[in-house]
């Protein structure tokens, strides 16, 4: 059960809109011996995300308006111009404006007295869980849980009685990573930088976007509750990883489960291995990695999870038809959605081979969502393939040599945006993926229909204002990285005025590149450097904005690498 709204409003209305409660020494920074703990959490979150956090000091105060941006790229808030609430302290259609909207009509984030945001405001740990609990939408707790949770920590008298909940719910979710002492919250201290990306990190993985990391000191949690014999444990998500394919000797093939907190999982692998523990790596997270041996050999195995808990077990079974594993030969690569009649299927071209050598292998294919696009939605392209590679994904004439990133071993996934001019039936989704020269070509009919004419943005910017006279602003120029090689992806960013067409060059390289208005504000591209560019030595991004008939170029701050 998701946490009902009037709860969450009724337990978060004074937390984060007043520090009147809170004890007046802790406004200030508390000093912390060392950050050094949560490198691992930016370097996981810079290596498995576009987020480039190092280019500011970790130690700095995390502010209102940096989580809000966090929040607005990781969880998908789109503003709506329609549904805008007043911020008396943010210049209207402004980028940040605009992100503020975002996170206030998500429901994550709060105004202040007097409808101010207070972008530069500083945020305590408590305000900064009671954020991300709202974000996740966390199961409400009853009170004897909340009881449970606060008995294990020397420093629960400094929780005012609104934000107890939300320790509680943020415990269950794997949020909490008290370090240097598991037994101390320090609800009322200001976070660092460093100290919100240790949180970002523990909220995405919940969210199951990126693998969790073992805290630097191991963390405190209540015994379980005692449970009816008759409550049954639930699971509620399975994961193979790799779900299809060939798992050779010596390699090995991950089982995931998210369901029931404490409780005891076991995974059967076809007849290869029964009953092999799952490791709870997180609250209601189970984990299972089997490495496969000389003589294992099976096809279209079987995967069998039980959970059990108080006596009281779940079972679920999973066929994987497209999964080899040991010495067994592939499985062929099948459509995940069937071409629509009558649309006939493009000829599928035949890979590059060369002696010795082998094509790279694309063994699956998913789409989400699986309907109709309208402006604004987003789609996610994801393959299984051979890794290392590079991929691309063309869709019809909308979107060409899209990058799509390898998220995780043998896991590339791109997106694509719909914008407001977009429209096309059926297109062609084309994808490639190439490794050491050579490349697989893999073509479906895409069978929604995609019209950027519909949606909820009909307008990026509202008419509620007047367009400034003059030229338009940019507001910042960010990059994804200074030094790439060819092959690689660079990622362009620019925050300005809304509404505008946007592109980007770096100098005396490269023609204009077109940039997309992901939000208002907000121009994003990616792209793949080709191999046979020349190198770059320092050289500078020059973006470019029009509006209105007016031109704005401004130059990055960052000068770029590029090497062979």
């Amino acid at each position: 059960m998701r946490c009902s709204w009037p709860l969450a409003l009724s337990l978060c209305w004074t937390l984060g809109w007043s520090s009147v409660n809170l004890p007046a020494w802790s406004q200030g920074v508390e000093q912390q011996a060392s950050l050094a703990w949560a490198d691992a959490y930016v370097a996981a979150l810079e290596r498995q995300t576009d987020l480039v956090l190092t280019q500011e000091p970790l130690s700095a105060t995390l502010t209102r308006l940096e989580l809000a941006q966090w929040l607005t790229e990781f969880f998908g808030y789109i503003p709506n111009p329609n549904q805008v609430q007043e911020i008396r302290d943010l210049e209207p259609n402004t980028p940040d404006y605009w992100t503020a909207q975002a996170v206030l009509q998500a429901g994550a984030m709060r105004l202040y007295e007097g409808n101010e945001f207070r972008p530069q405001g500083d945020l305590t740990h408590l305000e900064a869980l009671a954020i991300l609990v709202r974000a996740l939408q966390l199961p409400a707790p009853n009170q004897a849980d909340i009881e449970r949770w606060m008995a294990l920590y020397s420093d629960a008298a400094e929780v005012p009685e609104v934000g107890r909940a939300f320790v509680a719910m943020a415990g269950e979710a794997g949020l909490l990573v008290n370090v240097p002492d598991p037994a101390r919250l320090r609800p009322n201290r200001v976070l660092s930088r460093a100290e919100g990306a240790v949180l970002l990190h523990q909220a995405l993985v919940y969210r199951g976007q990126l693998s969790p990391l073992p805290p630097p000191v191991v963390q405190l949690r209540p015994s379980p509750a005692a449970v009816a014999e008759t409550v049954q444990p639930e699971i509620s998500q399975t994961r193979v990883i790799p779900e299809s394919g060939v798992v050779p000797a010596g390699k090995a093939l991950t089982v995931e489960a998210q369901g029931t907190p404490n409780g005891r999982a076991t995974v059967d692998i076809g007849d290869l291995v029964r009953g092999l523990p799952m490791e709870e790596v997180q609250p209601g997270y189970y984990r299972a990695v089997y490495t496969l041996g000389p003589q294992d050999s099976a096809f279209g195995p079987d995967i069998r999870i039980q959970l059990s808990l108080n006596g009281v077990s779940t079972r679920v079974q999973r066929r994987l038809p497209q999964l080899a594993l040991g010495n067994v030969a592939p499985p062929s690569v099948e459509p995940v959605f069937p071409p629509p009649a009558p649309l006939p299927q493009p000829a599928t071209p035949a890979p590059l081979t060369a002696a010795g050598n082998r094509s790279p292998r694309i063994e699956a294919i998913r789409l989400d969502p699986q309907r109709d696009l309208v402006e604004g939605d987003i789609l996610t392209i994801a393959i299984w393939g051979d890794s290392g590679g590079i991929a691309q994904f063309d869709l019809g004439n909308l979107a060409l040599n899209q990058p799509m990133r390898e998220v995780r071993p043998n896991h590339y996934e791109g997106t694509y945006v719909v914008a407001p001019t977009h429209q096309a039936s059926n297109p062609v989704l084309r994808i490639v993926l190439s490794k050491d020269g050579l490349s697989q070509e893999y073509r479906e009919i895409f069978p929604f229909a995609i019209d950027g004419s519909k949606g909820t943005r009909s307008t990026i910017q509202p008419a509620s204002r007047p367009v400034a006279a003059g030229p338009p602003q940019i507001f910042s120029i960010t990059t994804n990285s200074t030094s790439l090689r060819m092959g690689e992806i660079l990622k362009v960013t620019m925050r300005g005025d809304p509404g505008g067409r946007a592109a980007f060059r770096i100098v005396g390289v490269t023609p204009e590149v077109e940039m997309r208005e992901v939000a208002p504000g907000l121009y994003e591209t990616q792209q793949q450097l080709p191999f046979n560019m020349q190198p770059v030595n320092n050289g500078l991004i020059e973006v470019i904005l029009e509006r209105g008939g007016q031109r704005a170029v401004q130059t990055s701050p960052s000068p770029i690498t590029i090497a062979p």
